[in-house]
């Protein structure tokens, strides 16, 4: 037995040769008999990705698909087995077809496979392949952003007035047409964690809201800016009583006491802001001075009327611009011309190197004052002042200003009016003097 087993053996191996040059053989009669019997073969091809491009038509109208239902397709070719039989999803490129998509809105699209490279023999058998995609509008709108101040907590005693502003005061907000124009409105809103008692700049975060007022977070909104701050007046309010300071006439210098005036306001108090504790130390509120010279009896009847000016950095909370001084007592008042001869007219603080001579010879001035006193007081009742201290004096004519004075003990009227002037002559005192020597030995 073991002798035919050798034999055999060595039956193989001396025909070793020919029994591989009759299996390569084999193979290729058998390779040939495939390609002329069965010369075409069906494959399947699975996995191929699908891309979806905007069309330039698109891209210029802002349209961007959103969503695509199908990200991979499967076929079925033909082809001669030699050239079919490698391939794999990798030679070929299925594109959604896109040239009637015009618009927003869900479309069923074709999907287009092709092969890769000029060189693949095969035919593509698979038709009517299709996706659905979703696209969108893309648009952008200028929106105003309010301040929100509610989250801010304020020191005692200070209180935010006027108006809080934005910076930047729009947002260009950028996304899907829809999303967009769902938004009604934009807030700041301050992010600060501490107390306010100054006026501050607050970063301040945005927030969107829809027309009901619910807020709108939706992260494909796409803002120009996303730092905003907040400009908060804060101011410290107190409310305080209206004066009115009367002064005395400045062409009289005696005679009516001005504290005796009786005179009503038409706002008792206002409310102001100040942006520190500076406030504290005020107990009213001066809004004027009133001149006896410059109260006419049309005024004293219709009232005078004083702008509210303010400190600045202060702030007028009450908004009122204007207050009215009344007098209650205007109907006993009355206004009356007179004429004041040159007798009346008094020089004081003559220089003594020049020597002064008057050349007015009458002033006509308007008295205003109670109608019961006026009525009884003449001309020679009015005294003119012309007071050359600290007066600039050189050799001529020059107009000085005129004082009066009203005589008796309870005067109850003033001079009112423009400003009075007075013409004097100055010459030098040693001229005066020879010229009194001259007249006197004429």
């Amino acid at each position: 037995m073991n002798n035919m087993f050798k034999q055999i053996a060595r039956g193989f191996v001396s025909n070793l040769k020919t029994i591989i040059q009759a299996l390569v053989f084999s193979i290729v009669i058998w390779l040939f008999i495939s390609i002329q019997i069965f010369p075409d073969i069906s494959l399947h091809i699975s996995d191929i990705s699908v891309k979806c491009d905007p069309t330039p038509f698109m891209e210029e109208e802002n349209l961007r698909i959103v969503s695509v239902d199908t990200s991979a397709v499967a076929i079925q070719i033909e082809g001669k087995r030699y050239a079919i039989n490698s391939l794999t999803s990798e030679d070929f490129v299925a594109s959604c077809d896109l040239s009637e998509v015009y618009g927003s809105g869900k479309f069923q699209v074709p999907i287009n496979v092709e092969t890769k490279g000029q060189d693949v023999e095969c035919k593509i058998k698979t038709t009517s392949l299709y996706a659905e995609i979703d696209v969108v509008k893309i648009i952008s709108r200028e929106i105003e952003v309010e301040p929100n101040t509610l989250t801010l907590t304020i020191e005692e005693e200070m209180q935010i007035e006027g108006e809080v502003s934005v910076n930047p005061s729009t947002v260009i907000i950028t996304g899907e047409e829809k999303l967009v124009n769902s938004i009604s409105r934009a807030e700041a809103i301050a992010v600060y964690d501490g107390v306010l008692g100054q006026s501050a700049e607050i970063p301040a975060r945005i927030s969107y809201y829809g027309a009901s007022g619910a807020v709108i977070v939706n992260p494909d909104i796409r803002e120009d800016n996303s730092d905003f701050t907040l400009n908060v007046p804060v101011y410290k309010v107190k409310t305080l009583p209206v004066r009115v300071k009367f002064t005395g006439s400045t062409i009289s210098y005696s005679g009516f006491n001005a504290d005796d005036l009786d005179y009503t306001m038409s706002i008792d108090e206002i409310t102001i802001g100040s942006p520190d504790s500076s406030i504290d130390n005020l107990d009213a509120i001066d809004i004027g001075e009133i001149s006896l010279s410059a109260l006419t009896l049309k005024e004293i009847q219709g009232g005078v009327s004083l702008p509210v000016d303010l400190p600045e950095g202060y702030k007028n909370i009450s908004g009122n611009k204007m207050i009215t001084v009344n007098f209650p007592e205007a109907d006993n008042f009355g206004q009356l011309g007179f004429t004041v001869p040159s007798d009346n007219i008094t020089v004081m603080n003559k220089p003594s190197n020049y020597d002064i001579r008057v050349l007015t010879n009458e002033l006509t001035v308007n008295v205003v004052g109670y109608s019961d006193y006026i009525q009884g007081i003449t001309s020679s009742d009015i005294y003119v002042t012309v007071n050359l201290l600290g007066t600039e004096l050189s050799e001529g004519v020059k107009s000085v200003s005129a004082m009066f004075r009203l005589t008796g003990g309870n005067v109850k009227a003033w001079v009112t009016g423009e400003e009075y002037k007075v013409d004097i002559l100055i010459t030098s005192a040693e001229e005066a003097e020879e010229q009194a020597l001259s007249e006197s030995g004429s």
